[in-house]
């Protein structure tokens, strides 16, 4: 059975689409450029979706999920532009990413002036209480995804194992896939055992989603073809692949990376394919512990990562 985003996830879309658009919408003139650059590739609005269907259906007020979602937004958008310069990603959704075509400074202002609006969006949530709340959680998150990150520029993709690639796209990946709903979760007060519950499929669910992304980098799926391994980036598929090499293959991919595709069979793609379903099935092993009216919208996530996997 194939499950859709319950409809309150896009009763106020629109609205959330209008605020979005109004904080990119600036005076100083390179800022506005870069901004109007990076807006032109166009995301598909998830995070956005599942802070309104969250907040709808566990009866919060409209004004603070509405907010909430422009914050997650925001705050998404930020990740990119500085995930896109940390990895040396040339390309963004099928187009020149922002410190491509403008440089690496004018990614890093974009990238702050974003994380700076998004702590400023918090500020017009009426309830006070709520602002406390998803403010405490905005900033936690923020540094999780930095640690992330760190990781991530740090270790040697050559001697990386799954654990540590694992840990890298929990700490990266999980947080703003947990932000939208935890949000919401947190303002309507539900149990720690409901709360951490979302966290634990959240992290299954960025570890599905990283997975997938670099199966996508290997097919070049619009981005340059495995250029995690040439610019010396983890890669979960990668550490498959090399773990079946003898050394002195081994050698010479390392040498040679340009022949790392001359050692991916069809084999690889089926087998990492089935791992990133068995990490689906992993995370909803939890979905009981949430509350029932919730669980649609965690089904639907999970089908919509399930999908981009059958397009491989």
């Amino acid at each position: 059975m194939k499950y859709h985003m319950p409809p309150e996830a896009d009763e106020f879309l629109h609205v959330v689409k209008q605020e979005f658009a109004k904080s990119f919408d600036v005076k100083e003139s390179f800022i506005s450029d870069w901004l109007k650059h990076h807006n032109e590739s166009k995301g598909k609005w998830i995070r956005a979706r599942l802070a309104l269907a969250s907040g709808g259906l566990l009866g919060l007020s409209s004004q603070t999920y509405i907010k909430w979602a422009v914050v997650c937004e925001l705050i998404h958008s930020a990740s990119l532009l500085h995930d896109d310069i940390c990895d040396e990603d040339s390309m963004r959704r099928g187009k020149k990413s922002l410190w491509k075509e403008f440089g690496i400074p004018a990614a890093i202002c974009t990238g702050d002036y974003l994380i700076a609006e998004s702590f400023r969006k918090l500020t017009e949530i009426e309830q006070g209480w709520h602002q406390n709340i998803l403010l405490k959680l905005l900033s936690c998150s923020v540094k999780e995804i930095i640690f992330g990150q760190s990781l991530d520029v740090s270790l040697d993709h050559r001697t990386l194992d799954k654990d540590q690639c694992r840990k890298i796209a929990i700490e990266k990946t999980a947080p703003l896939i947990a932000l939208p709903m935890m949000g919401m979760f947190r303002c309507r007060e539900l149990s720690e055992d409901e709360c951490l519950a979302l966290k634990e499929i959240s992290n299954e669910f960025g570890l599905a989603y990283q997975y997938l992304n670099d199966i996508e980098n290997i097919t070049g799926c619009e981005q340059e073809a495995s250029s995690d391994f040439l610019k010396g980036h983890p890669n979960f598929m990668i550490i498959r692949v090399l773990d079946g090499l003898s050394s002195s293959e081994k050698e010479i991919v390392f040498s040679q990376p340009e022949k790392l595709n001359d050692f991916i069979s069809k084999k690889h793609f089926k087998e990492s394919q089935n791992e990133v379903a068995h990490i689906l099935s992993n995370a909803m092993n939890n979905v009981h512990r949430l509350p029932i009216i919730i669980q649609p919208v965690i089904e639907s996530l999970k089908d919509e990562i399930a999908k981009r996997l059958e397009l491989i």
